[in-house]
């Protein structure tokens, strides 16, 4: 009997040490990609926001038509991984696929985005005067017409 209450302390002594297991919810949530818009601006950003990959995995941003690599970015010890990317100014307006991909996962997020064509901002150069600057223009030409009118009718008379 002694033996057998001995042995139950010793089994017992590793469960009393024992931390609670945490669980994982099941099924696990799906992977996610969220972008900050779906139509941008050539050469304007792009933020976003991935879901699914591994704990510190190295993520790499994409846009296709033309692969081009926009960027490499850390996932956080969840699996999650954000970032903002520049849409290069050459990119041809019209419809694209961004991608985010997994380095060790190799885990593909995609979404379809629309590229609107990049416009250069002009110099700001002050006021607009090109109204004045036609009414005047407008005045000039009607007091010159005027002008050519009264010599004629001089030399007529």
């Amino acid at each position: 009997m002694a033996t057998a209450a001995a042995s139950a302390v010793l089994a017992a002594v590793p469960v009393i040490g024992a931390q609670p297991a945490h669980s994982q919810p099941y099924p696990p949530d799906p992977p996610t990609l969220t972008l900050t818009a779906t139509t941008v601006v050539a050469g304007d950003d792009l933020g976003f926001t991935g879901t699914g990959f591994l704990p510190t995995e190295g993520v790499s941003a994409f846009l296709f038509s033309k692969p081009v690599k926009l960027g490499r970015f850390t996932a956080d010890s969840n699996g999650t991984v954000k970032g903002t990317v520049t849409i290069p100014k050459w990119t041809d307006p019209g419809k694209h696929y961004f991608r985010l991909k997994g380095v060790e996962s190799n885990r593909s997020l995609g979404a379809k985005i629309i590229v609107r064509p990049h416009k250069p901002h002009l110099a700001d150069t002050g006021d607009d005067r090109s109204l004045v600057m036609v009414g005047g223009s407008a005045a000039l030409l009607a007091l010159g017409a005027g002008a050519v009118m009264a010599v004629r009718r001089r030399k007529h008379n």
